[in-house]
């Protein structure tokens, strides 16, 4: 299985250094970064940020291949993504790849297109599910990403309601 991780998501993991914590979601996927993820991130490494190395030290890059150019001048002609996404959603498209999001609005344009795509609360939800983590582990994990990346995760109640009830398996 082929997974795409988006600039915010990989950021996310790496900010708190658990970037294991998507391979064991995944155990048998292949991790990839587009190049103008990988070019975001050196932004921030250029800035004097760390964690752009720990995602360079996971996951390869990956580039479009000459039948992915068309699908990306069209996905980038809509507003809703940026270049950097778009030329992710082209590869899982073509591919049939799961995308790695945590952009609303990219959800919605991949539900719209027919692309696999996960966000953060679908990722902590999973997690849950599989018992990567437990009830305690996974509060510890929401503050810990909520501090680092300045983040709010919507839903907490929700995630950790999995621990307490048998829950049907994320689809979407």
């Amino acid at each position: 299985m082929l997974v795409i991780v988006d600039c915010d998501i990989a950021s996310t993991f790496a900010k708190i250094n658990r970037l294991e914590l998507l391979e064991k979601i995944f155990p048998e996927a292949s991790f990839r970064i587009t190049s103008s993820v990988y070019a975001e991130l050196m932004r921030s490494k250029r800035a004097g940020f760390s964690f752009p190395d720990i995602i360079f030290s996971r996951f390869s890059l990956i580039s479009l291949n000459d039948g992915e150019l068309e699908i990306f001048k069209d996905f980038s002609q809509d507003k809703r993504i940026h270049y950097g996404e778009a030329e992710g959603l082209c590869i899982c498209k073509n591919r049939g790849a799961v995308f790695l999001t945590n952009d609303s609005l990219v959800v919605r344009f991949c539900e719209e297109k027919g692309i696999k795509v996960l966000d953060l609360k679908d990722l902590l939800l999973i997690m849950a599910e599989k018992g990567i983590l437990t009830r305690d582990e996974m509060k510890q994990l929401m503050e810990e990403i909520e501090k680092k990346d300045n983040t709010t995760i919507k839903a907490k109640d929700d995630i950790l309601d999995v621990y307490e009830h048998d829950r049907p398996s994320l689809s979407r």
